[in-house]
């Protein structure tokens, strides 16, 4: 595709984007999609499973399309702070080679390679497998691409999430290699989403990418060795372009590499009107990748107000389903939900269901308690709360919005 063809198509997704946000100024949009109003409930259980959908702009679709964008350089064979444990992770990481990284160059000091399933690698891996786990498959695409010298396509945009987690599975077996082409990244997930590339084009979805990364640009110009001006320069141009064709590009920077040279990083968040996530242990991003909302919702909350209680278990997703369990009484309970935008205006959904004790036990409830028990064990494995990890990264986005702009020194190792 020539140039003046993208610009065009991006200038025309520009304006659609523009029309689409004219809209986004009401408040939040709630919808209560199980149970239905004025439902009659006979389970076991003393809570009911109660699950919606929120969005920031009253017209936009409901349909979300997220592209991962997974760096795999070869400083991401480099340990990840924390065991991972099982972490939703393959079974087997058998071809997985040795870091790329020399002693004597920008490695020095860091802490050893313990095992590929510990790696940055494997964090991005499965925190990007963990996010699966909460999409709608039913409204939601999620393609995969990888960067590294060049980027690669390694799954158009679908809604069969079992092959994406299959692709994953391939990205964390092939292993880490090679410098870091951010631009290349970023451009291929542009063309995907717009539907110019392999990917089925969807006018009407939300676009987003999620760009994972312990680093920053090492190329084209700086041969993988260094991270030159230019390679800024045209990294933050092209997730300008994305922003300007209405495709955010939420960056999470993984480990103290990302943290202490972050023009890249934040750039690419600014231009784009994403957001800049930096986490210090690159194990927590299992924590921090499920908090963005793509639809401009950052708060739910269900409360049965017959009773007083709100959702002993909630979950929102960043595509803006909500799941929750939430405590009933015998007979009639009417049921809240409460969802606040980004911008802090609020809105609010009110069913009444109608519960009575029986013998047969909710499945809905059952396995969505299984599954937030899982999750729950995930992060337990970290050492540190999901508050905890998200009071660190506020801190860390402080620290580095302080850091005086400066180039890292060449690394004398193989390209990362």
């Amino acid at each position: 595709m020539n140039l003046f063809r993208l610009s065009l198509v991006v200038f025309c997704a520009f304006l659609f984007a523009i029309s689409l946000d004219s809209v986004g100024f009401a408040e939040p949009k709630v919808q209560i999609l199980s149970p239905k109003d004025g439902s009659r409930i006979t389970q076991d259980q003393k809570s009911i499973f109660v699950s919606g959908k929120v969005a920031r702009e009253a017209g936009r679709s409901e349909r979300v399309d997220i592209f991962l964008v997974i760096d795999i350089s070869g400083s991401t064979a480099l340990y990840a702070g924390a065991d991972l444990g099982e972490a939703d992770q393959p079974p087997a990481t058998s071809g997985f080679p040795m870091p790329q990284i020399s002693i004597g160059g920008m490695s020095l000091g860091k802490p050893p390679l313990r095992n590929p399933r510990n790696s940055i690698l494997a964090a991005e891996v499965a925190a990007a497998r963990r996010l699966l786990l909460q999409l709608n498959r039913d409204t939601t695409r999620v393609g995969v691409l990888t960067f590294s010298e060049n980027a690669k396509l390694l799954q158009p945009l679908t809604q069969d999430f079992e092959q994406v987690r299959r692709i994953l599975a391939e990205v964390l077996r092939a292993g880490p290699y090679g410098g870091t082409n951010m631009v290349e990244g970023i451009r291929m997930g542009i063309t995907e989403l717009l539907g110019l590339g392999t990917s089925e084009k969807r006018t009407d979805a939300i676009k987003v990418q999620f760009l994972l990364t312990d680093g920053f640009p090492s190329l084209p110009i700086g041969g993988g060795k260094r991270m030159a001006p230019e390679d800024i320069n045209l990294t933050i141009n092209a997730a300008r372009l994305s922003g300007k064709a209405g495709i955010k590009v939420h960056v999470f920077a993984l480990g103290d590499e990302a943290l202490s040279y972050p023009q890249a990083a934040m750039g690419i968040a600014k231009e784009s009107g994403g957001t800049y996530t930096p986490v210090m242990r690159p194990a927590d991003a299992l924590a921090v990748l499920e908090n963005i909302s793509v639809v401009g919702v950052d708060y739910v909350q269900v409360v049965n107000q017959t009773i007083g209680q709100k959702a002993t278990q909630l979950r929102l997703a960043a595509d803006g389903f909500f799941s929750s369990a939430v405590p009933v009484a015998e007979g009639r309970n009417q049921i809240d939900v409460v969802a606040r935008a980004s911008d802090g205006t609020n809105s609010r959904e009110s069913i009444t269901v109608y519960y009575q004790p029986g013998a047969q036990k909710s499945l809905e409830l059952e396995v969505f308690l299984e599954k937030e028990k899982n999750l729950q064990l995930e992060v337990d494995r970290l050492g540190k709360s999901p508050a905890e990890i998200q009071r660190e990264v506020e801190r860390n986005r402080e620290d580095t919005l302080r850091r005086p702009e400066q180039l890292p020194p060449p690394s004398d190792g193989p390209p990362r």
